[in-house]
């Protein structure tokens, strides 16, 4: 069962993780991540994603969002110029997938939250100190899916490879949804968790789903272990 205490362990509860919604392609959804208060909202530069949005796009949605949530531009592979354009925008963030270029990195303003799939972290090894990191996302193997990686095989695995994250918050994505973030958060105890499809209707993002998974995520009892 997850979360059962264990004996010999002593839990001490923390702060449920913060969250993100992913995705954002319209006004009226930057107004639903008002009314939930989340913390970031993700805006996805990727032509292949159905969620993809120009940069015009993204500067009338960010006009109805609260100035208190972090926007988040995420991208795949991005050049030296495409950063650039994501720094004028007005983004708190740059979110990578695929190829992360050691230029592109010297040359970044924001901080970047690196991207990756859990079978794949020792290939990022050299980048766990680098200072511009400011964040991993574990996502499924094709992010946007809306499915989950393996979650009960990993745990253990994971578990083991989360020193990686030292120091750093680590951001749990892929197929989240209101019906399994309490157990992801349970399993991986993340900083961050972040969902697109999960909330969304064949017109985008829902509202009341929204909210549900808000209110799952913010319930969902967080803790640290500790041996007695």
């Amino acid at each position: 069962m997850v979360g059962c205490f264990r004996k010999g362990v002593k839990r001490e509860e923390k702060e449920s993780p913060k969250i993100k919604i992913c995705g954002i392609t319209a006004p009226e959804e930057a107004e639903y991540l008002n009314q939930a208060k989340v913390d970031y909202a993700g805006f996805v530069f990727y032509e292949k994603s159905k969620r993809n949005v120009t940069f015009s796009q993204a500067e009338e949605i960010q006009r109805f969002l609260s100035p208190h949530i972090k926007r988040v531009a995420v991208a795949v592979s991005p050049d030296i110029g495409f950063c650039q354009q994501i720094e004028a925008a007005g983004f708190d963030i740059l979110q990578i997938h695929g190829q992360l270029d050691t230029e592109v990195l010297e040359a970044a303003v924001l901080p970047i939250w690196r991207a990756c799939n859990i079978g794949f972290i020792e290939e990022l090894q050299q980048l766990k100190d680098h200072e511009k990191i400011a964040a991993y996302v574990v996502d499924a193997p094709s992010a946007g899916s809306g499915r989950t990686f393996r979650w009960q095989s990993a745990q253990a695995t994971f578990r083991q490879k989360k020193a990686f994250f030292y120091g750093k918050p680590f951001v749990l994505a892929g197929g989240l949804n209101a019906q399994n973030v309490q157990e992801g958060i349970q399993l991986f105890r993340p900083d961050i968790v972040d969902v697109s499809s999960g909330v969304e209707n064949d017109s985008g993002k829902d509202s009341q789903l929204i909210f549900e998974f808000v209110d799952k995520a913010r319930q969902a009892q967080l803790y640290s272990e500790a041996t007695m």
